[in-house]
């Protein structure tokens, strides 16, 4: 038998063997072996399972193909590619619900402007006052220090509460540093994400037209 052979040549073999057209047939199953050569029967035999087959009607058509189980790296790249797809829509939820929000917040680019103005000015405020305390902080650690390097200078000891003070002042120095920081960062994100919400309303501001 050759790999060219129609089922209407394997059907007449099948009945030969048995098989009747009304319950064998219907659940005949159709593959192909390790030389290439398409065979039939009942079952696949459990080395082929693997590899795909058809189910033919007792007409000699397919009626059901069964893919080929799929390799470990097969299986993991249509995961990856799932991870992917899902990221895709996800991000794409988050940015349509960024959009409704924009164009129902916002009447104009003007209003954008001073909703990032407002927000600036109020980190700026923070920024200020934070620096005056900051300033003050430095110059109480300064005077503690001057006293106990004074002390020191007469051969006396410092005392425990001295240290302990200057200790303090200096982790309240640099907590007031670290906020200053965040806030300079936090100021350079609304710039960019304001600028990023302009384009946006550029492009979104004809399709509200529209509606």
């Amino acid at each position: 038998m050759t790999k060219t052979k129609r089922f209407t040549l394997i059907f007449p073999l099948l009945l030969g063997l048995g098989l009747s057209p009304g319950a064998a047939l219907a659940k005949i199953k159709c593959w192909t072996n390790a030389e290439g050569i398409r065979e039939c029967g009942n079952a696949v035999p459990p080395e082929y399972a693997q590899q795909g087959y058809d189910e033919i009607s007792k007409q000699g058509t397919r009626i059901k193909h069964h893919e080929r189980a799929r390799t470990e790296a097969e299986l993991a790249e249509e995961a990856r590619l799932k991870l992917i797809e899902e990221e895709k829509a996800r991000l794409a939820e988050e940015q349509a619900a960024h959009d409704r929000v924009l164009l129902d917040t916002f009447a104009s680019e003007d209003e954008i402007v001073m909703a990032r103005d407002g927000k600036i000015t109020s980190i700026k405020t923070e920024i200020l006052l934070t620096n005056r305390s900051m300033k003050a902080a430095e110059e109480r650690l300064n005077q503690l220090r001057k006293q106990a390097a004074n002390l020191e200078r007469a051969g006396k000891p410092v005392p425990e509460k001295l240290g302990k003070d200057i200790q303090q002042a200096l982790v309240q120095l640099e907590q007031y540093e670290a906020f200053v920081s965040n806030k300079q960062g936090e100021k350079d994100n609304i710039y960019q994400q304001f600028e990023a919400d302009v384009k946006r309303y550029r492009q979104l501001r004809p399709q509200r037209r529209v509606q």
